[in-house]
């Protein structure tokens, strides 16, 4: 009997054993991602900042549930991540802040051993996952978070992530990364996603995010303020900030909802946020229509920034030329994006344009008037910065990529005349919304548009060292 019996104890592990092997190498269980169709994205390796993103990976959709707690100043984020394997893959790398402490990953509702190594979180699959098939990743995650020193001149470029103010209130900026400090990310502009977030703060407090305002539910002492993206994002214009806001409605053309976030210290600053449908109009003009179902702006603490729906503004830079600039990118930029960092230009020259444009309709002084101004220090830019195509990577975004740029796109206007300019740029945000574009696609798409050859002028605008001479 000893030894019957033994020899079923033997069976029995044995069978156990292989079923725990069976299990852990079983292929993860289909997802279905047809209904996250419009997060869909070809993501690439950035060429200035490798080591952010990653293009084996493409997440079509973000699930954030964060709660901020203002006196200790932390964040506890379940995120749920939706994604495609571009090729096959055994593990799924993502960007995330080393700051923030992991509680549980699970794919495929199995528990994951993850590695969290400084920026970087690794989660082993338990089974090759083939290119474009799905998986879901669950992380639940808590933590002070830390902001990224960035080595950027820009200043307000030097810290990039969520920071946060001793009074308890937070703010997250991230171009051109850092969304990586408040959420697990592929952080980078090529992989956009489809995001719905809620954000629970004590009462008296309110959470804005990115997106729609979905509305406010209450539980206990806590809030929750609900935020939904139907249209993909990318994760650098993805916000959130937590402060006493009050909000305010307001309607724009076509009836478009619009919310204005603003602190009790800033209502003075009212009057220039309630100026959005305003300036909504004069861009619908000149770029077609708004590409987005909602719009609105909070003020934060500092800064500017083309968060998506929902224009972020620090009261030193609450100047309606300034508001027109960001609601701008919501045409070029946002709705349009750059497919890597070489093309910031892309963003910041039509956005630049556009403000121009506006102050020049607004203020004394032609349009050739206000570039003439621009040109005489254009080259000081240039010669300090790097051509707009080809800049120092210590100098994202600075105003060489803003100012060259917008010149020469005056230069194609003063080639092709008022009526066949405004007509390319609405065309070229209505027939690449929600996609990802570079110099090569642009440069075709306007030879192709106006049926002259453009080539060499882009290219000397975005290449020379020296500033090109205008026509």
């Amino acid at each position: 009997m000893r030894r019957l019996s033994l020899l079923v104890l033997v069976t029995a592990l044995t069978a156990t054993c292989c079923g725990a092997a069976s299990a852990a190498t079983a292929p993860l269980p289909p997802v279905d991602l047809a209904p996250y169709a419009k997060g869909r994205s070809e993501p690439v390796k950035d060429p200035i900042f490798p080591a952010h993103g990653n293009p084996s990976i493409d997440v079509l959709h973000y699930g954030l549930k964060l709660a901020w707690r203002p006196a200790r100043r932390s964040l506890t984020g379940t995120a749920t991540l939706t994604l495609r394997a571009t090729k096959p893959i055994s593990e799924i790398r993502l960007d995330f802040g080393h700051a923030l402490k992991i509680d549980e990953v699970t794919v495929g509702g199995r528990p994951a051993k993850a590695r969290h190594r400084l920026d970087d979180l690794t989660i082993p699959l338990p089974a090759p996952l083939p290119a474009d098939h799905g998986a879901r990743v669950v992380v639940r995650y808590h933590g002070v978070p830390m902001p990224y020193e960035s080595g950027q001149q820009r200043q307000d470029l030097a810290l990039l992530g969520l920071r946060s103010a001793a009074d308890g209130s937070a703010w997250a900026l991230q171009e051109p990364f850092g969304a990586f400090t408040w959420f697990p990310v592929n952080d980078h502009p090529s992989d956009e996603a489809l995001y719905d977030v809620a954000i629970t703060v004590p009462k008296g407090w309110a959470g804005v995010a990115h997106g729609t305002y979905r509305g406010r539910t209450e539980k206990g002492r806590t809030a929750t303020y609900h935020w939904k993206s139907a249209d993909p994002v990318a994760c650098y214009v993805t916000l959130f900030t937590v402060d006493r806001y009050r909000m305010y409605r307001a309607k724009g053309p076509r009836g478009i909802p619009i919310t204005y976030w603003v602190r009790r210290e800033d209502r003075w600053d009212l009057p220039v946020a309630r100026r959005l449908p305003e300036l909504l109009r004069w861009m619908e003009q000149k770029a077609g229509p708004y590409p987005f179902p909602s719009a609105g702006l909070v003020v934060t603490s500092r800064s500017g920034m083309e968060t998506q729906q929902m224009i972020t503004m620090g009261d030193d830079f609450l100047r309606p030329e300034v508001v027109l600039h960001e609601l701008a990118h919501h045409w070029f930029g946002n709705s349009v994006s750059p497919r890597t960092w070489q093309d910031v230009w892309l963003n910041e020259g039509f956005a630049m344009y556009f403000e121009i444009q506006w102050t020049a309709d607004h203020s004394p002084g032609s349009m050739d008037d206000h570039m003439a101004e621009i040109r005489s220090r254009e080259k000081a830019m240039r010669k300090e910065m790097g051509p707009p195509g080809d800049y120092r990577r210590d100098w994202f975004a600075g105003a060489n990529v803003y100012y060259g740029p917008a010149l020469m796109l005056h230069e194609i206007r003063k080639r092709v005349g008022d009526e066949r300019f405004f007509a390319m740029t609405r065309a070229w945000v209505q027939e690449h919304r929600n996609t990802s574009q570079d110099r090569a696609s642009f440069t075709a798409w306007v030879n192709q548009h106006t049926g002259e050859d453009f080539t060499e002028l882009i290219d000397t605008w975005l290449d020379s060292r020296t500033s090109p001479r205008g026509s």
